[in-house]
C-alpha cells in the first residue's frame, strides 16, 4: 500500500473519538438491526402493517391505527380533489376501527386499511430509499377509487424525510413522526403492551432515528466523520465488497461443495459467469456453456451453443435441441452464440429488500432443484446423442 494511503487509514482509526462514538451507538443491541431489517422497505411496511392492524397480538386494538391517522390528518394539505378533504382528526377519535382489515401488497399498495363500518379506506405507499415509478400513485389512487366508490379516502405518501409526492391529493408523512407515535404510546401503554411488545416498538423507534431519519445523531456522526476523513473512506469505498462479487463467490463454493468433481467441471469465469460444465462435454470438445450469469440485479442459468469452426456441430446440437422442447427452448441457430435453454434464478424484485442469505438460500433452492431436475434430462439427451454430435461423415471413393 502507498504511504499516503496508508497514512490516510490510520488517521481515520487512531484517536477519532467520533468514529468511537459511533461504533458504541451501533453496537448497542436492535433486534431489527439484528434480522437486517435497516433500509428493507418490505419489512418495514411489515411491522408498520403489524402496528396499525387492530387484530394483531400487540393489545393496542386500534390505538396505534387511531393516533396515526389523526397525526397525518393533522399535516398541511393542499388536494387537488375536494373528496379527500372531508375527515377530521375528529371523525378519526370518536370512532371504532377494530373492524379494520390491514392488507399489505394488496394490488400493489404497500399498506391498504379499510374500515368497512366507517367506510373509510387509507392507502400508505412506502419509500425508503427508492422513488416513485412513473403514474405508481395514479394507478394506485383509481384502483382505492374504483375498488372504495363508497368509502372516503386517506392516501398517505410516507418517505424517511416527507418528500413530497408528485400527486396532490397523497398526503405528506415522514418516519420521524412515525417514531414520535410509537414512542408516545410506549409511554401511555407500557403496562398494557407488556415488556415484550414494549421492547419491540422502543427497539424500532431506535432504529429509525438512527439510520432512517437524517438528523438522527449516528447520521450527525456519519457527516462528521466523512467530512474530516472524506480521502480515507472514499479510499474503503472504492475497495468495499459488492453484492455482486458475493453472490458470485457464493455461488462458486455452493457449485463446489455440491457437484461430484469427477463428473463436472466448476470455472469462476468472472463475478458476471460461473461455468459447470460436464466432463463428458469437455472431453468431448462439445461447443456448449453451461453457465450462471449474475449480472447486478438479476441472476439466471443459460446454456448456449458456442461458435464452432465445425457448423455440423453446432447444428447438430440444435437439432437435438429443438427435438426435446421442453426442457430445452425454441430458437433459431445463431452464427454466434445461441440460447438454447435459460431460466430466471433471482429477478430485480429479489434484491430490492434482501440479504445475502436470503438470496443464497433462494440460489440452493433453485440449484438443488435444478440439478435433480432438468440438469439431469439435460445431460441425458446431450450424452445419449453424443456420438451422432461428434460423428463426421466420411467420404469413400467408389472403387474405378
Amino acid at each position: 500500500m502507498p504511504p499516503t494511503e496508508r497514512a490516510l487509514l490510520e488517521s481515520l482509526i487512531v484517536d477519532n473519538e467520533d468514529l468511537e462514538k459511533l461504533e458504541l451507538k451501533l453496537a448497542q443491541f436492535n433486534i431489527f438491526e439484528a434480522i437486517g431489517v435497516v433500509r428493507q422497505e418490505l419489512r418495514h411496511s411489515n411491522f408498520l402493517a403489524f402496528l396499525l392492524n387492530p387484530s394483531e397480538n400487540h393489545r393496542l386494538d386500534d390505538i396505534f391505527l387511531k393516533r396515526f391517522l389523526k397525526r397525518v390528518l393533522l399535516e398541511e394539505y393542499e388536494p387537488k380533489d375536494e373528496k379527500y378533504t372531508k375527515i377530521s382528526p375528529v371523525d378519526i377519535d370518536i370512532a371504532d376501527f377494530t373492524d379494520a382489515n390491514v392488507r399489505r401488497e394488496w394490488q400493489n399498495i404497500d399498506i391498504l386499511i379499510h374500515s368497512p363500518r366507517n367506510k373509510l379506506v387509507c392507502a400508505i405507499e412506502n419509500k425508503i430509499d427508492a422513488g416513485e415509478s412513473m403514474d405508481q400513485l395514479i394507478k394506485y389512487q383509481r384502483t382505492v377509487d374504483q375498488e372504495f366508490k363508497d368509502c372516503r379516502a386517506i392516501l398517505i405518501y410516507l418517505t424517511p424525510e416527507g418528500d413530497p409526492p408528485s400527486k396532490k391529493n397523497w398526503r405528506i408523512y415522514n418516519y420521524s413522526k412515525i417514531a414520535e407515535i410509537i414512542d408516545s404510546i410506549c409511554i401511555s401503554y407500557k403496562s398494557t403492551l407488556g415488556t415484550d411488545v414494549y421492547t419491540l416498538m422502543t427497539h424500532y423507534s431506535t432504529l429509525i432515528r438512527r439510520h432512517i431519519v437524517s438528523d438522527s445523531e449516528v447520521a450527525e456522526l456519519c457527516r462528521k466523520i466523512y467530512t474530516k476523513h472524506k480521502q480515507a473512506l472514499d479510499l474503503i469505498f472504492e475497495h468495499r465488497p459488492d453484492l455482486q462479487s458475493e453472490i458470485a463467490t457464493r455461488i462458486h463454493e455452493l457449485l463446489i461443495r455440491e457437484t461430484d468433481s469427477k463428473e463436472i467441471s466448476v470455472y469462476f469465469w468472472s463475478k458476471g459467469y460461473i461455468g459447470i460444465i460436464p466432463k463428458k462435454w469437455e472431453e468431448n470438445n462439445l461447443p456448449l456453456s453451461l453457465q450462471f450469469e449474475n449480472y447486478p440485479e438479476a441472476l439466471m442459468i443459460r446454456i448456449l451453443i458456442d461458435h464452432s469452426e465445425d457448423k455440423s456441430i453446432c447444428e447438430k446440437i440444435h437439432d437435438i435441441s429443438q427435438k426435446n422442447r421442453p426442457p430445452f427452448k425454441r430458437r433459431t441457430l445463431s452464427p454466434q452464440r445461441t440460447t438454447i435453454y435459460m431460466k430466471s434464478v433471482l429477478k430485480p424484485r429479489d434484491y430490492e429488500d434482501a440479504d445475502i442469505e436470503e438470496l443464497m438460500n433462494k440460489v440452493q433452492g433453485f440449484w438443488r432443484h435444478f440439478i435433480k431436475d432438468d440438469f439431469v434430462t439435460i445431460e441425458n439427451i446431450i450424452n445419449t446423442n453424443i456420438d451422432e454430435i461428434i460423428c463426421k461423415d466420411i467420404f469413400v471413393h467408389p472403387e474405378s
